[in-house]
């Protein structure tokens, strides 16, 4: 069981309000995902859901609904 959820570490990594997350939102949509917070927002996703990303599947997904299918591919529990 994971620690936080997965739209906890979105509003911590990238300073999305809970009430405004959805799988739609992108980089265009979140003034705070740029390089850094996204690669810190990735590496705590593989620590809290003990997976592994690829530099393909990290630079391959354009939305959050993208990050949480790479999660769930992986079999982790997305809250």
């Amino acid at each position: 069981m994971t620690t936080h959820t997965f739209n906890y570490i979105v509003e911590k990594h990238l300073h999305v309000p809970g009430a405004d997350i959805t799988d739609a939102l992108s980089a265009k949509d979140i003034p705070d995902w740029d390089s850094m917070n996204y690669l810190l927002f990735i590496a705590e996703l593989e620590k809290e859901f003990k997976v592994s990303f690829t530099g393909d599947e990290v630079l391959g997904a354009r939305t959050l609904g993208d990050v949480k299918k790479l999660l769930i591919k992986q079999g982790a529990s997305v809250t």
